[in-house]
């Protein structure tokens, strides 16, 4: 699914330029975009629900930019900057394999604007044309996202078809027979591979993609990979570089060793391909209990202020509410109702003021919100949650961290001599 939506962008892209402005692209190029912050040329911005995307942005070079600009036909008054968001749109609904898909036009501007990259499944789109360059930019799900924001059913179905009865109980798997169906497996859930390559100094860079396929490299079998191999700290990865590789399902780790075999690029469509890499495939799974933070329900109040820091405004703009969950590692918020935010964005990084009950000054912490959307809570009322990831960009950061999982292991404490209570003998 996901070749499948960068081939619609594609092809969506090459055709709304030929329709709008008459300009046939001889080029098409797929950039797979680091997480972080960039500068993009727009022309505006599509949303979409019911389908594979969510938003892709569109924009161009000046020299394109300039010739849009001019109309489009006699007959009329709209510009070509006007009208190929538009035929953008249309042609992505119509090429996009879902059964309602539904877009709309957002944003309709030539500027610069700053666009946050989630990274991993962040792709950049350039075509190359006589007039200039156009260029699109979207997050592309994978197969496995798409279930799991819909909850889904397709995951569990796919670990009972491919997975033999009883798998999560063994610590290593040696078939040959249960490792092909693994790859199958990999390969129709687009589930995320994590990779770790040996990097300087003893340090693993880690790199996350998705199998394409099982095919072949250089006569031999292999796995192809979607991750670029250049790296930003100027790590080149050498052939025979042993690779620790894990995949997640439901709530164990799969866990193999593979060899790095190279590096290619792979045909999506036209003359557009992604980078890929191939490794030697495993010869065994090792099977892990996957680690997750304890969550706790906080058994009183704790309000909850998050900061945003933005270029475009002098005063940060902020969400107050209240810690629904809190971990180790994240925390789940509810939003006040009357400070419902339209289009939070993911990937946003906040400072989180905390205020605990008996402490004198708010807790300070940095943080991504993972997740943010808004869910009913009567009829006529609806309400911000939001799922936020702690981040340590400092210090204080580590010492915020000590003293949240501290509090959560009292509490923890607290309910587990509460529930030993309750089970004794006095009972009877």
């Amino acid at each position: 699914m996901l070749l499948q939506t960068l081939k619609t962008l594609i092809k969506a892209g090459t055709s709304a330029l030929r329709s709008t402005c008459g300009v046939s692209v001889s080029e098409e190029h797929i950039t797979q975009i680091r997480q972080g912050h960039l500068s993009f040329p727009s022309l505006g911005e599509l949303k979409f629900s019911g389908g594979t995307l969510t938003q892709v942005y569109l924009g161009c070079d000046e020299s394109l930019g300039d010739q849009l600009a001019e109309k489009v036909g006699p007959a009329t008054q709209q510009t070509g900057l006007q009208v190929l968001p538009e035929k953008l749109r249309e042609c992505i609904v119509e090429e996009m394999d879902t059964r309602r898909p539904r877009g709309w036009v957002e944003n309709q501007e030539r500027d610069i604007v700053k666009i946050h990259s989630g990274g991993n499944r962040s792709f950049g789109f350039r075509f190359q044309t006589d007039s200039g360059q156009f260029y699109l930019m979207a997050e592309v799900p994978s197969r496995a996202e798409l279930d799991l924001a819909k909850g889904g059913e397709f995951i569990a179905s796919m670990v009972a078809t491919y997975f033999p009865k009883g798998w999560f109980n063994h610590e290593v798997l040696k078939s040959l027979p249960f490792i092909d169906n693994f790859l199958v497996f990999l390969r129709k859930t687009e589930v995320d591979i994590q990779v770790e390559v040996p990097g300087e100094n003893e340090m693993n860079q880690v790199h996350t993609g998705v199998l394409l396929e099982s095919g072949n490299f250089e006569q031999r079998r292999a796995l192809c990979v979607s991750i670029d191999d250049s790296d930003p700290d100027g790590h080149i990865w050498k052939q025979g570089d042993v690779i620790k590789a894990r995949v997640g399902v439901q709530d164990r780790a799969l866990i193999f060793f593979a060899k790095y075999l190279g590096s290619g690029d792979y045909p999506v469509h036209g003359s557009a391909t992604i980078k890929c890499v191939y490794f030697s495939l495993p010869a065994e799974l090792k099977v892990e209990q996957r680690r997750r933070a304890f969550r706790i329900n906080p058994p009183e109040t704790i309000s909850v202020e998050m900061e945003f820091s933005t270029e475009e405004s002098p005063v940060n703009p902020f969400i107050t509410g209240r810690l629904a969950d809190l971990s180790f590692s994240g925390a789940r918020i509810m939003a006040d109702r009357e400070t419902l935010i339209n289009g939070l964005q993911d990937r946003t990084h906040v400072l989180c003021r905390v205020y605990f009950p008996d402490e004198s000054k708010p807790l300070e912490i940095v943080g991504v919100i993972r997740r943010a959307s808004t869910r009913m809570v009567d009829r006529d009322c609806k309400q911000d949650e939001i799922g936020l990831e702690f981040l340590i960009k400092k210090d204080n950061d580590r010492d915020a961290l000590e003293f949240i999982r501290q509090y959560v292991l009292s509490q923890q404490r607290n309910w587990l001599s509460q529930r030993v209570h309750v089970a004794g003998v006095d009972q009877w």
